[in-house]
């Protein structure tokens, strides 16, 4: 037990990266987002966000936590994002939902419009949530993937790093040359890392 306690704690750090990839690829692209293998989509962070170094913490309680100079100044201190809410929308499908870095869970997980409730329909609602929340897995295990496509190779720190710098210092990023790395890390990995699980918890 002891073990795995540790190497939890040893690998904590790789949701809020991913949290934070989410956060950049959001803010570079204009929320527009194209996860490998699924429909394009929208995601950005809204209404709260949770950056943290240690025990030292920085929470933005505003309608785009990621575009306050707070949450940049929080990066430039070498916090990076623990917690999120997070809004995503696929076609017509839009869910909201509390992030959790550390573990990759989702909390207080909205999803979209159900089925009308009728007592020989309960078990159909039951399978609309169902497909609901495994569409927005698939969304989020696509973009777990993409990340680790980048994180796993030189592509992140030859590429990616400098980009984040400069994202947290409000520089402009060349969008044209991070693509590029991105596709060439999606190559040299099969358009990705393998299918890692992004997604810890239930609604």
């Amino acid at each position: 037990m002891t073990d795995l306690v540790e190497r939890i704690e040893r690998n904590r750090f790789v949701g809020r990266e991913f949290l934070l990839w989410l956060w950049f690829e959001s803010m570079l692209f204009e929320t527009n987002l194209a996860p490998t293998g699924e429909p394009a989509c929208a995601l950005w962070l809204e209404a709260r966000l949770t950056l943290a170094f240690e025990k030292d913490e920085s929470v933005l309680k505003t309608a785009a936590p990621g575009a306050a100079p707070e949450a940049k100044e929080a990066l430039r201190q070498g916090k990076l994002p623990r917690e999120a809410r997070l809004r995503l929308v696929s076609g017509e499908r839009e869910y909201a939902w509390l992030f959790k870095g550390d573990t990759l869970g989702l909390a207080n997980l909205s999803i979209p419009a159900e089925l009308t409730k009728k007592d020989d329909e309960v078990h159909e609602v039951l399978y609309e949530r169902m497909r609901l929340v495994e569409a927005l897995e698939a969304t989020l295990d696509a973009l777990f993937s993409d990340f680790l496509a980048l994180r796993l190779t030189e592509a992140w720190e030859a590429a990616v790093v400098p980009a984040l710098v400069r994202f947290a210092h409000d520089e402009a990023v060349d969008e044209a040359a991070y693509l590029k790395a991105k596709q060439r890390a999606q190559s040299a990995g099969g358009g990705g890392a393998g299918r890692g699980r992004a997604v810890r918890s239930r609604p």
